[in-house]
C-alpha cells in the first residue's frame, strides 16, 4: 500500500481506538504499528541500499519506481508479530497490544494492495526467514514486473506505484485474442 493509504487508515484506526477506549497508549501503539512501522525501509535505503539522497522525495521515488535491489524490512515479519505477541501478552502492555493491532493491519493492507504489484508469492514475502533464504534478493523475492509511479509527490505518495501495461486503442484488437476462422464458430441459433 502507499504510505499516503497507511497514514490514511493509521489516522481512522487510531481515532477510533482513542473514540472508544481513551487509551493513549493503545493508540500510540495504533499509530506506530501501522504508520512508522515503515521506519524499517528508511534503514534499509540507507544501510543496506547505501543510499545517500536523503529527501523523501528521493527516498519515495525510489522505493515505489521498485529500484530498491533488496529488502530486509526487519519490523515487516511474521516472525517478529509473533514475538511481540508473545511479550504484550507476558507484560501485559496497552500500548505493544496496539503496536501489534497496527501492524498487523499494516501487513494486512499491504498483502492486498502489493500483492498486485509482483507475480511472486505476497504472503511468503512477509516472512523474514523467505527473506533471509532468498538472501533478501529484490527480484527474487517481488519479480522485475515493470511500474509506472506519478511524477507528483503527493500523487506518489498517495496513490502509489501501478502496473505498467501496455494500453491498446479503442476499436484495436487486442494482442491476446486471436480471431476464429468462420468455418469453426458454432452455428447462430435464433
Amino acid at each position: 500500500m502507499s504510505p499516503g493509504g497507511h497514514l490514511v487508515t493509521t489516522a481512522i484506526a487510531g481515532g477510533a481506538a482513542l473514540a472508544a477506549t481513551g487509551s493513549i497508549p493503545l493508540t500510540a501503539g495504533i499509530v506506530g504499528g501501522g504508520f512508522l512501522i515503515d521506519v524499517d525501509h528508511v534503514v534499509d535505503y540507507v544501510t543496506v541500499e547505501s543510499r545517500r539522497e536523503l529527501t523523501p522525495a528521493a527516498f519515495l521515488r525510489y522505493y515505489t519506481s521498485g529500484r530498491a535491489r533488496r529488502f530486509v524490512l526487519a519490523l515487516h515479519s511474521y516472525e517478529l508479530l509473533l514475538a511481540l505477541g508473545v511479550l504484550a501478552w507476558a507484560i501485559d502492555s496497552m500500548w505493544l497490544a496496539g503496536y501489534l493491532a497496527g501492524a498487523v493491519m499494516h501487513l494486512v493492507l499491504d498483502i492486498a494492495f502489493n500483492g498486485r504489484l509482483t507475480p511472486k508469492n505476497i504472503f511468503a514475502f512477509y516472512s523474514f526467514g523467505y527473506r533471509l533464504a532468498h538472501r533478501f534478493d529484490a527480484e527474487a523475492l517481488f519479480g522485475s514486473t515493470p511500474l509506472i509511479v506519478p511524477e507528483s509527490f503527493w500523487r506518489s505518495f498517495f496513490l502509489g506505484a501501478r502496473i505498467a501495461r501496455p494500453r491498446i486503442r479503442r476499436g484495436a484488437r487486442s494482442p491476446l485474442v486471436t480471431s476464429v476462422p468462420s468455418e469453426s464458430r458454432a452455428p447462430d441459433i435464433g
